[in-house]
């Protein structure tokens, strides 16, 4: 676990031990307009090219634009979230403390019960606390939309990475839980409406940052004939990457632009932009319009979509028709994996 002031470097020692000299020494010194904002994030930490990396983006960006000050935790391990939360609102120095992750969602409880005037925000989970801002994304629509680009792909003529014969697609997910499967249920009836012959093969890895299980799985579902690889699964999804890079095969990043790590080989990403979310949640208290509760984005306020990255002009005119009616209420993918044959039944 580590913990950093800005870009800054703070051992443990110094958050346990210091941490109150350490807030009244810089933080006196600073303007009493300054916003002052923590964030806990996800076990993975920075560098994952995925959630954690966005929402540090997101923080940055309230940094330069906002003038916000910022410090960070990095857990190495989901027990470590209520003790860095806490530690973090016994200074009672934040405007606002941020946690990233489903995971944290008990910490979150927990430590807004014992500090009821501390405002906290939490990134891809519910958390009902008169304290708590809760952001979740309707995941299905981001699911949808790559999904769509997924099965337009298997019937393409010509592209050595594609068999138009074989029709079949993959996901490495995270773990089986709501939300991922919201994505996969997403992609499944995004895949099948563009091409009803479409064969949507999913596994889960079962953790958020194995990368090593993550390309097994991957190499398990090319095996099977699978063309386009989409890596759902945090740190764990470079896995998955990595496969389709080796096979020559097209793989989806996930959460943000993670193109530079396969050129030639990310046919696009599933962009959850987590950092446009961070912003909103600081913009929120710099202009004191915080108000808790739950915070449903998607398509519509811009924080899901797709990258243009290698999708044909073609594709990309076809998807964003479909990204416009998801965004106008027209369109509302299925966030259940049982619900998508009578979906599909229904919107053909």
């Amino acid at each position: 676990m580590a913990v950093r002031r800005g870009a800054l470097l703070s051992t443990v020692a110094v958050l346990f031990l210091g941490i109150t000299l350490l807030l009244a020494g810089a933080w006196q010194q600073a303007s009493a307009q300054t916003a002052r904002v923590a964030v806990v994030f996800a076990t993975g930490g920075l560098g994952d090219q995925s959630f954690n990396d966005s929402a540090y983006d997101g923080i940055q960006r309230a940094a330069r634009e906002l003038g916000i000050e910022f410090d960070y935790a990095e857990p190495t391990a989901i027990a470590e979230y209520e003790r860095l939360l806490t530690l973090f609102a016994q200074s009672r120095r934040y405007d606002l403390i941020i946690s990233i992750g489903f995971d944290q969602a008990d910490a979150v409880a927990a430590v807004a019960d014992r500090f009821p005037n501390q405002k906290f925000a939490i990134v891809d989970t519910v958390v009902e606390k008169p304290n708590v801002a809760a952001y979740v994304y309707r995941e299905a629509e981001r699911g949808f939309l790559v999904g769509a680009i997924a099965g337009l792909m298997t019937k393409r003529q010509g592209d050595p990475k594609i068999n138009p014969d074989n029709h079949v697609v993959g996901i490495v997910a995270g773990m089986d839980i709501p939300l991922i499967n919201a994505n996969i249920a997403g992609f499944m009836a995004g895949a099948r409406l563009m091409n009803p012959d479409a064969d949507v093969r999913y596994s889960y890895v079962g953790h958020w940052a194995d990368p090593a299980r993550g390309k097994e799985l991957a190499l398990a579902l090319i095996a099977q004939g699978a063309d386009i690889i989409w890596g759902a699964a945090g740190l764990s999804g470079l896995g998955a990457i990595q496969a389709a890079q080796e096979s020559n095969r097209y793989a989806i990043g996930a959460d943000s632009d993670q193109g530079h790590l396969a050129p030639g080989h990310i046919l696009t990403n599933g962009m959850k932009l987590v950092n446009n979310t961070v912003f909103l949640a600081v913009e929120s208290v710099v202009n004191g319009t915080f108000q808790p509760g739950v915070h449903v984005l998607g398509v519509k306020e811009n924080v899901l979509g797709y990258s243009p990255s290698l999708v044909p002009d073609d594709v990309r005119a076809v998807v964003d028709a479909l990204a416009q009616r998801i965004a106008s209420g027209e369109l509302m993918p299925p966030e259940n994996i049982p619900d998508v044959e009578a979906w599909l039944a229904a919107n053909r």
